[in-house]
C-alpha cells in the first residue's frame, strides 16, 4: 500500500477502458464514479466515502469500469493488485476479506430505486450515505456531502428541477435539513418510513 496522497477536486485516478493495475482505498473526501452510456452522456454509478475501495469492477475485465473523480479536495492510498495477490498467498486472511469486500459490492449492487418512487428515492438515499457514514465512525446525523444536486439527480435518475423540489418537500415534513452542503437527518425514523426501509426483525 501506498502512503496516503492528496488529489484536488475534480482530479482523476483511474479512467474507464483504463488497464487495471490498482485498487484505492478513500482515506478522506469523496470520490464519484461515472461512466459515459451510448449517447457520450455521464452516468454516475456510485459515490466512494472514506473507508470505501474503488476499482473492483476492474478486476473481472483487467480494465477500469468506471472513471473515479475527487468531489472536494481528497486523498486516498494505492494498493497494486498483483502485490496484493503476492503477499495474499501467504496471508490467506487477506483473501477471505478480499472475497467479502467483493461480494458485500456485488450484494450492494442488487439494491436498486427503480422501483420507488422520487421522494422515497432520495430518502433512502440519504438513509445510505447516513449509514455508511456511521459504519466508519462519523456523525450519521449531521454531515458534509460535496455533492452537487446535478450529481445527487443524475445518480437517481431524476431531473435536477424534481430533486430540488423534493429536498424542500422533505426538509418541509421536518425528516432533513440541507444547507450549503450540509445535510443534517432532524428525524431519522421519518426518514426511514419516508424511504421504505424495514426495521430489523
Amino acid at each position: 500500500m501506498t502512503t496516503s496522497k492528496v488529489v484536488d477536486k475534480n482530479s482523476q485516478l483511474f479512467n474507464d477502458g483504463e488497464k487495471f493495475h490498482s485498487l484505492y482505498i478513500v482515506h478522506s473526501g469523496m470520490f464519484k464514479n461515472s461512466s459515459l452510456d451510448e449517447n457520450g452522456k455521464e452516468r454516475i454509478l456510485r459515490f466512494s466515502l472514506p473507508g470505501e475501495i474503488m476499482g473492483l469492477d476492474g478486476i473481472h475485465a483487467e480494465s477500469y469500469q468506471s472513471t473515479a473523480i475527487a468531489l472536494t479536495t481528497s486523498s486516498y492510498c494505492k494498493i497494486p493488485f498483483n502485490q496484493l495477490l503476492d503477499v495474499s498467498e501467504d496471508f490467506p486472511i487477506i483473501q477471505r476479506n478480499l472475497l467479502k469486500i467483493m461480494s458485500k459490492e456485488i450484494y450492494s449492487n442488487k439494491k436498486t430505486y427503480i422501483d420507488l418512487g422520487s421522494t422515497a428515492k432520495l430518502a433512502l438515499f440519504i438513509f445510505n450515505i447516513s449509514q455508511r457514514f456511521k459504519k466508519r465512525g462519523y456523525s450519521e446525523k449531521e454531515f458534509y456531502l460535496p455533492i452537487s444536486q446535478r450529481d445527487i439527480a443524475n445518480y437517481l435518475g431524476m431531473a435536477e428541477e424534481t430533486l430540488s423540489r423534493i429536498f424542500k418537500k422533505l426538509q418541509k415534513l421536518g425528516a432533513v435539513n440541507y444547507k450549503k452542503h450540509i445535510l443534517t437527518v432532524v428525524n431519522q425514523q421519518q426518514l426511514k418510513e419516508i424511504a421504505q426501509v424495514s426495521s430489523p426483525e
